[in-house]
């Protein structure tokens, strides 16, 4: 079985959605581990992403997997790249992101020993497009996830086990990762934390945080319903 897979929910609405993916597969070209494998699951409407991962076939393992269910669901897409993805360690990836280790998927293997369930990675942010990065951060937890205040960073700093089967909340965008965390923490105890700086989350106009903030208030109820009981 493959030690790691990097699962991508990806889509074709920005028009650079082919460049973030190369971005993404460069760095998994030059990782030292090679014990992993790519799933990627696109809620596009072109063959964009298809032929951005056909550009990388040859150079390691990229599973193309087209999704209509629920199109333009971000936390319906990341939970179909979870589930259909077979590694042992599964990594969830959003496109617009960058890895900026090498060394990423070694500490991945690393990391989980038979008692881990989850785990986090240090990140930053970027505003050029990878050029420069700033604001390192590790992530930490706070006991007002439900309120929308998030110290632990984008879904992209998180890996799971594969068989916890734990998934997004569908009914959710803007705080698919809260939610998440607060399960994972509460049903699954503390993650172990990567300290490097593996990830940094690409900011732009068209990312999810940007295109529904009018969603929080919402979701901020939502939760307080949800997790009432």
């Amino acid at each position: 079985m493959t030690r790691v897979s990097y699962c991508i929910p990806t889509h074709d609405g920005n028009l650079r959605c082919q460049q973030y993916l190369f971005d993404i597969f460069y760095a998994l070209s030059e990782q030292t581990n090679k014990d992993f494998n790519v799933w990627i699951s696109d809620h596009g409407k072109s063959d964009k992403v298809l032929k951005a991962c056909q550009e990388y076939s040859d150079v390691f393992e990229i599973n193309y997997v087209p999704n209509t269910n629920k199109l333009g669901n971000i936390s319906a897409n990341s939970n179909n790249a979870l589930s259909i993805a077979d590694g042992e360690v599964l990594k969830l990836l959003f496109s617009d992101d960058f890895i900026l280790t090498n060394n990423l998927t070694q500490e991945l293997d690393k990391a989980f020993t038979p008692e881990v369930s989850w785990a986090v990675t240090g990140f930053a942010h970027t505003i050029d497009d990878g050029r420069t990065h700033y604001n390192p951060k590790i992530p930490v937890y706070n006991d007002r996830l439900l309120e929308g205040i998030n110290t632990l960073s984008s879904p992209s700093i998180l890996a799971l086990r594969k068989g916890l089967d734990v998934y997004f909340d569908e009914d959710l965008t803007m705080l698919m990762d809260c939610d998440m965390y607060y399960r994972l923490y509460k049903y699954h105890g503390d993650p172990v934390v990567l300290k490097d700086y593996h990830i940094s989350n690409r900011e732009h106009p068209n990312q999810t945080q940007r295109q529904y903030v009018d969603l929080l208030p919402k979701e901020i109820e939502y939760l307080k319903e949800k997790h009432s009981s």
